[in-house]
């Protein structure tokens, strides 16, 4: 019967027997009225840095192989340890960080560590005794392990969760005046079995609770599944691990729509990502992606047998550039004169607002992008703003030609732009 148990039965059965303990030894459950304390007196939530890492909770950063989570982790270790808000978030609290990588040797975290300093001008002495490096390589970490149990899925129901290593993080957490903990990756960090979502619960509620008990905020990094979309749903094992998670933000390679819209060369597009908030249950959504660009740094340690010495990438803020700051008012009123003009001339067919059907070969976007050499994507841009600003009206006429009716744009000119572009576009 107790082989026949999987992993989340096993965890049931070892949760059941854990809360009864629990109730038996601790005080009797009495409910609490509430304070109803004055609302100008309750503290602020205590956040670090920006809306994503705050003290006393969890943060997950998910993401696929190569899109640079461990770069943007350790820069907001950086960030944080240093005060310096080079990354475009604001840092409320600069605190002492400590990064876990379980992955890399030592020597491959100093690089990238050198790396971001380089990058972004920062002395060492901005970080001395502030940021503290651990790797997997020369210590492993475990945070959760299941005991009394021959291998995940077996065993009898009255196998445990142990913590072999969370005392001493606190221990450490608290010596160091430590604020923030980032752990790369998570799944290295426990030895449970990252498809039960008891098992992830377990693991999560770990890290919740060092948190609790040093006032730190704790950031895991997190991959998605092989084959996986990039997205919280997407993130490898049980679905506990992000339902734990207070805040959880997805960094997502660069796709070739948005490069397309966003006039980024092909072979350059693998060094641009994007965070999204996934989840953010304690601060309003980001209105767009914030994007972010790995950036090649050499870091000068040319010797004889390698001459050309270490290249390692550091992540830095990308701001796209706008459409409109490609278009002074001059070249604006360029373009709306071609459109203005007709495909045939003066007097003739008009250009069409849409590509829908046969109007494609008319499309006034085309213009736009023989004229500004702007992208297909770009040019949509264009003339869905102008019609949605007035600029460009939509009209019904006839063409002689064709002889029959159809949809074409004209120019309002009283809407042309004059010596600055209004035109506005969310940033995406």
């Amino acid at each position: 019967m107790a082989d026949e148990l999987g992993a989340d039965a096993l965890w049931a059965a070892w949760s059941a027997r854990t809360i009864a303990a629990t109730v038996a030894a601790g005080p009797a459950l009495v409910a609490s009225a509430a304070r109803l304390p004055d609302p100008t007196r309750i503290p602020p939530r205590e956040w670090l840095y920006g809306t994503r890492l705050i003290r006393r909770f969890v943060s997950v950063l998910v993401a696929p192989g190569g899109a640079g989570k461990s770069a943007l982790a350790l820069a907001q270790a950086v960030a944080l340890a240093s005060g310096r808000s080079f990354l475009g978030e604001r840092v409320h609290h600069s605190v002492p960080a400590w990064v876990i990588n379980l992955e890399d040797p030592l020597e491959e975290l100093e690089r990238r560590l050198a790396a971001v300093l380089i990058q972004h001008g920062i002395p060492n002495e901005a970080v001395q005794d502030r940021l503290f490096l651990n790797s997997g390589r020369q210590r492993r970490l475990c945070m959760a392990r299941q005991f009394g149990a021959r291998q995940f899925g077996e065993g009898d129901a009255g196998a445990t969760i142990t913590h072999p290593d969370k005392d001493a993080v606190i221990e450490q957490t608290r010596q160091r005046g430590i604020g923030l903990i980032v752990v790369d990756p998570f799944v290295k960090s426990h030895g449970l079995d990252e498809n039960s979502n008891g098992h992830m619960d377990a693991a999560a509620t770990a890290w919740s609770e060092i948190a609790e008990a040093t006032g730190a905020a704790i950031l895991l990094v997190h991959h998605v599944r092989k084959g996986g979309s990039a997205d919280i749903e997407s993130a490898r094992g049980g679905k506990a691990l992000t339902d734990a998670a207070r805040s959880a933000a997805i960094l997502s390679p660069m796709s070739e729509a948005d490069a397309e819209l966003l006039g980024v060369a092909k072979g350059e597009r693998w060094r641009h990502v994007r965070l999204d908030d996934a989840k953010a249950n304690m601060a309003p959504r980001a209105e767009g992606a914030r994007w972010f660009r790995l950036e090649t740094v050499s870091l000068g340690n040319a010797s004889d047998a390698y001459p050309n010495g270490d290249n390692v990438a550091a992540i830095v803020r990308w701001r796209p550039r706008s459409v409109w700051s490609q278009m002074p008012a001059a070249e604006c009123n360029r373009l709306l004169d071609l459109i203005d003009t007709g495909p045939d001339g003066p007097g003739g067919a008009l250009y069409a607002p849409s590509r829908r059907g046969r109007s494609s070969e008319r499309w006034a976007g085309q213009v736009a992008m023989d004229a500004l050499g702007l992208s297909e994507a770009q040019a949509a841009i264009v003339i869905a703003t102008w019609l949605r600003q007035g600029v460009l009206e939509q009209v019904n006429y006839r063409d002689e030609a064709q002889r029959k009716q159809r949809l074409g744009v004209r120019v309002v000119d009283a809407l042309r732009p004059t010596t600055t572009v209004s035109f506005s576009e969310r940033n995406i």
